[in-house]
């Protein structure tokens, strides 16, 4: 009868022997990998140890690079963990990164939680963001909506965006309306950007029209723009102000209608008058 082999104990005092149990295979190596470029990139030594199954290491290296300002490895290890199933532990790296001002990594999490369906999910990120004084996520789910052909649910979003300043979305709305032949959708949207502070949505919306041949209606959008105060400085320079020169080359009139051609007036004399002349 043959002895049974001597099991080598498993060394507790190692990276190999993570939270009470043995480690995955190779895990010991991957640990010593991570250990050996302690100057490296933060990323890459969070993510060994994240990989080895020494979670609270990989989190202390990740939060060590993000109090020097490096916020990349809190990312990663958020990415990993969502696709790992660990919801909770991947919003927790997400918060941690936008509480030190990196806020992309909320809108990535927030359009990754959209594409897999989980819409509410989705949301509840991109409101958070809010908090920061960033409403892009927000944007950035309207648009999806909208491609996803769920309008209300994109105009719902798009406003919510714009009522904390953000009014790229409706812009971007009203434009993608307007492409589709939605035209009284594209004016609407692009008026509610212009109560929001935002008339460039209408010149925009102008110039798409003077390119189809409207020019009516272009017109028409182009008096709106001046009701709202004129576009902003970007576009003063643009195709935008050569259209407004072919209709109003000397301005605009308060009502409307086109300021007529400066005049000089005659009889003023531009010489000394007489009675200044002749006076000692």
């Amino acid at each position: 009868m043959h002895a049974a082999p001597a099991v080598p104990p498993v060394d507790t005092d190692t990276d190999a022997y993570v939270g009470g149990r043995a480690a995955p295979a190779g895990a010991a190596q991957r640990t010593q990998q991570a250990d050996a470029v302690p100057d490296g990139p933060a990323d890459q030594s969070a993510q060994l140890r994240e990989e080895a199954g020494d979670r609270d290491g990989a989190e202390a290296l990740a939060q060590e690079a993000a109090d020097l300002g490096d916020t990349d490895a809190l990312r990663q290890l958020a990415v990993t963990r969502e696709l790992a199933g660990d919801r909770d532990g991947a919003e927790a790296l997400i918060q941690q990164a936008a509480d030190l001002g990196d806020t992309d990594a909320l809108h990535q999490l927030a359009v990754t939680r959209e594409l897999a369906g989980d819409r509410d999910g989705a949301e509840a990120l991109a409101r958070k963001t809010i908090v920061y004084g960033d409403a892009i996520a927000l944007c950035r789910l309207a648009v999806m909506r909208d491609s996803a052909g769920d309008r209300a649910s994109a105009e719902t979003l798009a406003r919510r965006a714009a009522d904390h300043g953000d009014t790229d979305a409706l812009r971007q709305l009203a434009m993608m309306r307007e492409e589709a032949g939605d035209r009284d959708g594209a004016e609407a949207l692009s008026q509610q950007a212009a109560d929001h502070g935002d008339a460039d949505a209408l010149s925009q919306l102008a110039l798409m029209r003077e390119s189809a041949g409207n020019r009516a209606n272009a017109t028409s959008l182009a008096r709106e723009v001046a009701d709202y105060g004129g576009a902003s400085v970007e576009y003063e320079h643009t195709a935008w102000a050569s259209m407004l020169r072919t209709r109003w080359p000397h301005g605009m009139d308060p009502d409307g209608t086109p300021t007529a051609p400066w005049q000089p007036i005659m009889g003023i004399p531009y010489g000394p008058t007489p009675s200044a002349a002749s006076s000692p």
